[in-house]
């Protein structure tokens, strides 16, 4: 029998696609979620959401209790603690493919990833926090603009503001403030281990949840080097590891530009599926390799 994965959040997007790809694999699959969900795993497990101090001690536990040998997180908002859990979820024999916490932390933090990218010359967009005077904002991006939370997924809390009554009504303050790129818009696929991209796919989407902002609801894969380079170029300058997703758009010089980093696998890998196969692949190779030591 083959060995029992690990995968949390699976009852979003990325959890989903990722419990369909393992268990057509034939993989016994252990989903955790920190509500009763529908997508079918083998064993199914509530724990507390990330940010509860007993989340930490939940994940130890099952991966104690269960003994799976892979673990795949797909939920952002736990992906730094677990990678700082890295070396314990090792040792009881549970391979994980992450990113370094500090890695993780940059890709999370959309003011951090257009700063420390724009920093290494990757097209980002221009990019303001919530201190900055208003009528600055405004004169330097103009109008369609963006205003997105510093730490969010699924587009959860991004606004598009058209007119100025809008944008000056905004109040939060745990906020960005972005250059609105109106090109089209890519997911990029990776996986990447020890500096090296094994497998890299684009996919345009096609369909937007909020029309020409939120999240993909119909993608098709495309042959794009652009948008795969830039993907690989930011990859390999946070050093990053595991299933990653990126999301690009053009400007209308063509130029493609960074808007986020996800160090998770992508709610759309299902069109890549290449991916999770070489996931797999480097999971058989370090099996082998400490069966070795």
């Amino acid at each position: 029998m083959k060995e029992k994965i690990l995968i949390t959040g699976i009852g979003g997007p990325a959890g989903k696609s990722a419990v369909t790809y393992f268990r057509g694999k034939g993989y016994p699959v252990i989903g955790t979620d920190i509500r009763d969900v529908e997508v079918k795993a083998d064993t199914f497990l509530k724990v507390p959401i990330a940010t509860d101090p007993a989340f930490t001690q939940a994940i130890l536990d099952i991966i104690s209790k269960f003994r799976p040998a892979l673990f795949i997180p797909t939920v952002t908002e736990e992906l730094v603690i677990v990678a700082r859990l890295k070396e314990k979820i090792k040792g009881l024999q549970c391979e994980m493919f992450i990113s370094t916490p500090d890695a993780v932390e940059i890709a999370n933090d959309k003011l951090k990833t257009a700063i420390f990218m724009k920093d290494k010359g990757i097209p980002v967009p221009v990019t303001f926090d919530s201190t900055t005077p208003r009528d600055l904002i405004l004169k330097t991006l103009g109008l369609p603009l963006l205003a997105k939370p510093y730490f969010g997924r699924g587009g959860r809390g991004v606004v598009l503001y058209r007119t100025p009554e809008e944008f000056y009504s905004e109040h939060r303050k745990d906020i960005i403030f972005q250059e609105f790129i109106p090109g089209e818009e890519f997911d990029v696929n990776i996986f990447m281990e020890k500096s090296k991209v094994l497998s890299a796919k684009a996919l345009k989407k096609t369909v937007l949840k909020d029309g020409i902002i939120g999240n993909a609801l119909e993608v098709q894969r495309v042959e794009n080097k652009d948008v795969i380079d830039l993907s690989k170029k930011a990859a390999g300058f946070l050093e990053m590891e595991g299933p990653l997703d990126f999301d690009i758009r053009f400007r209308k010089d063509g130029t493609p530009v960074l808007l986020e980093i996800n160090a998770r696998v992508g709610g759309n890998v299902l069109y890549a599926r290449e991916v999770l196969d070489s996931l797999i692949i480097a999971w058989g190779k370090r099996r082998k390799d400490n069966a070795c030591i």
